[in-house]
């Protein structure tokens, strides 16, 4: 075989091998593809770096939110955050004592002007007269009833303070002003607006309850009552009338008898104040009393202790006793209420005159 055709036969091989057909390929089956869930398909097309710098930037721009307190009318350094110490009644007591009353001392008025026959009565069938000794006390007590709460005080708002957190269980200060207040039974948001009748001495009255350790089942009792569905009332507001209660039947000389046996006043005018409270609260809760029942009832409760000041302190004692005696299971028969309707401090304020001190 010469070269040439060598090299063809070669060629034809090489030809045959690329003509070749290749055997038919097998068909895979096609790849099932599961279905991208929203949180996987939101998770692949998000920064997750950038992700968690949005979310502390939220976090530090609500606890600045969170720490902002309203300034209106109070004191500079007043924050919602603080915590100030719980204050006895006696410490208030010996605060507005120890302070300058003398431009409150010309508006009080004491003892109940009697002329004529009423002057006469009263000379011979009225109470005794209140022991000279003890009249700077009672003039202390109307110059208190004289001053109104002042937020730039500290000891005022300490005392509102205490009130409203031996009420309601918080352990931090509430704003000066805000809904929060309708929670222990002020009418609005601001408790100044409700104690110009009585001024502090009926915020001094209401501290006496809360922190009162002998009083302090009574009144835990009475703010259920007052927070009830049905039976709710303003218990702030509740107080404040019966301070005035108290008030003009130390002015009527009422208490002067138990006033001269202790030879003490304002520990009988709170004594009072509480028997008077109890009175209420026994009507109210065993009558299952509501709120449109308020106006009758305090005049009542004006009349028969007023009249009868020995038998309201006894039947206070009687009841406080039977807390420690393990008789006394008062339990609401309604749910608990968010707050006391509008409509019940109207009510309220109806159902009893003017205050004035």
């Amino acid at each position: 075989m010469s070269k040439y055709e060598e090299q063809k036969h070669n060629l034809s091989l090489k030809l045959k091998d690329i003509c070749r057909p290749y055997p038919p390929l097998e068909e895979k089956p096609p790849k099932v593809t599961q279905p991208v869930s929203a949180f996987e398909f939101h998770r692949k097309k998000t920064n997750v770096e950038e992700a968690k710098k949005a979310s502390l930037a939220v976090v530090e721009e609500w606890d600045d939110v969170a720490t902002i307190t309203p300034k209106l009318n109070e004191p500079p350094d007043y924050s919602s955050k603080t915590c100030t110490a719980l204050v006895t009644f006696q410490e208030a007591y010996d605060h507005f004592k120890s302070s300058d009353l003398s431009h409150h001392m010309k508006n009080i008025q004491p003892l109940t002007e009697r002329h004529g026959l009423s002057a006469v009565i009263s000379m011979f069938f009225g109470p005794p007269k209140l022991k000279p000794s003890l009249e700077a006390e009672r003039d202390v007590i109307f110059a208190i009833a004289q001053c109104q709460l002042e937020w730039s005080t500290p000891m005022h708002v300490q005392i509102l303070q205490t009130i409203y957190k031996k009420l309601t269980g918080s352990k931090f200060d509430c704003p000066a002003n805000g809904n929060h207040w309708q929670d222990v039974g002020f009418q609005g948001t601001d408790p100044s607006t409700d104690v110009r009748g009585v001024g502090m001495l009926g915020i001094l009255q209401f501290l006496h309850l809360v922190v009162s350790p002998s009083l302090e089942p009574l009144s835990r009792d009475i703010y259920r009552i007052a927070r009830s569905e049905r039976q709710n009332f303003p218990l702030a507001v509740m107080s404040i009338n019966l301070t005035k209660i108290a008030l003009d039947s130390l002015r009527k000389g009422q208490l002067n008898r138990e006033c001269n046996n202790q030879g003490n006043v304002i520990d009988v005018l709170n004594e009072f104040y509480a028997a008077v409270f109890c009175h209420i609260f026994l009507i109210w809760s065993r009558q299952q009393k509501t709120i449109v029942d308020a106006g009758y009832i305090l005049k009542d409760a004006e009349r028969f202790c007023g009249h009868n000041v020995s038998k309201a302190l006894r039947n206070l004692h009687l009841h406080l006793a039977s807390y420690f005696n393990g008789k006394n299971t008062f339990e609401p028969v309604v749910k608990k209420a968010k707050r006391c309707t509008d409509e019940a401090g109207c009510e309220l304020a109806r159902g009893f005159h003017n205050v004035t001190s």
